[in-house]
C-alpha cells in the first residue's frame, strides 16, 4: 500500500501485469520446479492456465512440510507466509497466463504472462 495515494498494489515478482512482457519462458515437455512465495497479509490462491502442477512443498517459518498426498491441481491457496514449491510441465505452445484467482487481485495486476514453445 502506497502512503502517498492509500492503494494497494498486487504484484507478482515486484511488477503489475503488462500484457506486451512475457514473464516466464518455458518449453514444452519439460518439467520445471516453480516456487510461489507469498510474502502479503493475506493468502492468494494461485493458477496456472493450460497445465496442471503437482505441489511437492510447503515452508512455513523456516519449516518444511511434504503435502499429505500429491494431486493435480490447476488452483491451489499460498497462505501468507508461505512459499509453495509445485512441478508443473506444459504441453502445449503458446502464451497463456497464471495469476492469483480472486478477481479483484487479478484486476488490479497480480497476474503474469508464460511463453511455451515449442
Amino acid at each position: 500500500m502506497s502512503a502517498t495515494d492509500m492503494q494497494m498494489g498486487f504484484l507478482i515478482n515486484g511488477a503489475a501485469f503488462d500484457m506486451g512482457r512475457i514473464d516466464v519462458v518455458s518449453k514444452t515437455g519439460q518439467v520445471e520446479l516453480w516456487e510461489i512465495v507469498n510474502k502479503a497479509d493475506m493468502d492468494h490462491p494461485f493458477h496456472v492456465h493450460g497445465t496442471q502442477f503437482q505441489v511437492v512443498e510447503h515452508e512455513r517459518g523456516g519449516q518444511v512440510s511434504k503435502p499429505a498426498y500429491l494431486a493435480w491441481k490447476d488452483t491451489v491457496n499460498v497462505a501468507r507466509g508461505e512459499t509453495m514449491r509445485l512441478l508443473l510441465r506444459q504441453d502445449r505452445p503458446g502464451r497463456r497466463m497464471y495469476h492469483c484467482h480472486i478477481l479483484e487481485h487479478e484486476q488490479l495486476g497480480m497476474m503474469g504472462v508464460v511463453d511455451v514453445q515449442a
